[in-house]
């Protein structure tokens, strides 16, 4: 089958269910369409999702809990091709946009028109939900906050997973990841299971696991608290520099993997995000790209400098720290509800 008798069998897919669900959805404005859309109805959803199972894969439901199934068992080749043709149906805009996160109730994406209004409310939301769980907490200035958001959209007509986020939670993340491998390499450790673990309490279990350092806990812990300490202070410097410069520009990294088409957004300050549309997010992302080389250059200098204060730091910590003086710290239970686990493993 050709790449456009493909497409339009999909699309076939998706038309019968349309109209298996909503007969007049096709005789609706593009506007209506668009607002019926974000505003599905749950069971409108189910329905639609059972037909395209079915038409795809041959498979038949016939409760949410069935469908929940047979998605478990899918593969990711039955995954994108799921996914890729629900996704006109999920997005919006001239590439089918859809952000993979939960929304406020009674809000839905078309009520943002730009990334930055979305980001700016989220950000808004979660500094209100710190400051009601620990009354002293100081709200800090919007510089944008989107980080590792997950989306979905067209490409140029393709199916494509995507992730969001700002250039300082980029490359603190990156700075995050070679520093737990620099220091599992500086001080092996692993994870061992506590006495108290799997134990039953209430409607869960109790999960405690321990780190075993051979005996360096005590350093293992103190060269941990001092890069945490130094990412912070770094992602704090990265915010405001990047909000300074206010550079406006978005860099495309493909994370793509087979069956797993992915680019990954890393916008460089909140400028970027006030240029893209979702409405035109990809004509408005190509309208501010910039050379992702740029981006690495910073990376690697970045990754580096945190590198080399590791080094520094256990080299201090044999040669000064004192492993007896135990630090006080508010000790936690964590009970697991019955089958979180199965989800995690």
């Amino acid at each position: 089958m050709s790449d456009d008798s493909y497409a339009r069998e999909k699309a076939a897919v998706l038309r019968r269910a349309m109209i298996r669900v909503k007969p007049d959805y096709f005789s609706l404005s593009a506007e209506a369409q668009e607002h019926y859309r974000v505003n599905i109805p749950k069971e409108d959803w189910f329905y639609i999702q059972r037909s395209v199972l079915n038409g795809l894969f041959h498979i038949q439901v016939n409760t949410p809990e069935q469908l929940s199934a047979a998605l478990d068992s899918f593969d990711d080749a039955q995954y994108l091709l799921f996914n890729s043709v629900l996704l006109p149906v999920m997005g919006i805009g001239e590439d089918s946009f859809f952000l993979n996160e939960p929304l406020g109730s009674n809000t839905a994406l078309i009520d943002f028109n730009t990334l930055h209004d979305y980001d700016f409310d989220d950000h808004g939301f979660q500094e209100q939900a710190r400051k009601e769980a620990q009354p002293s907490y100081v709200e800090k200035p919007y510089r944008g906050c989107l980080n590792q958001t997950w989306a979905r959209l067209n490409i140029d007509g393709a199916f494509h997973y995507a992730i969001l986020s700002m250039q300082a939670n980029y490359v603190c993340s990156l700075i995050d990841e070679q520093g737990f491998v620099k220091i599992q390499e500086l001080i092996p450790y692993d994870y061992v299971d506590g006495k108290d673990h799997g134990k039953r309490e209430g409607d869960g279990m109790v999960y405690d696991k321990q780190v075993a350092a051979g005996g360096r806990e005590a350093e293992l812990e103190e060269l941990q608290d001092r890069f945490y300490g130094y990412v912070r202070e770094r992602h704090e410097a990265l915010l405001n520099n990047c909000d300074d410069r206010a550079q406006r520009k978005v860099y495309l990294i493909d994370r793509s993997q087979e069956y797993d088409p992915c680019i990954h957004f890393v916008f460089s300050d909140k400028s970027a995000l006030q240029a893209v549309r979702f409405q035109h997010f990809m004509q408005d992302c190509r309208s501010i790209v910039g050379d992702h080389r740029e981006l690495d250059v910073l990376v690697e200098q970045e990754c580096r400098a945190a590198l080399h204060f590791l080094e520094q730091s256990h080299q201090d910590i044999l040669e000064n720290f004192d492993p007896t003086v135990v630090k006080f710290r508010r000790k936690r239970k964590i009970i697991l509800a019955d089958g979180v686990l199965d989800d995690l493993l």
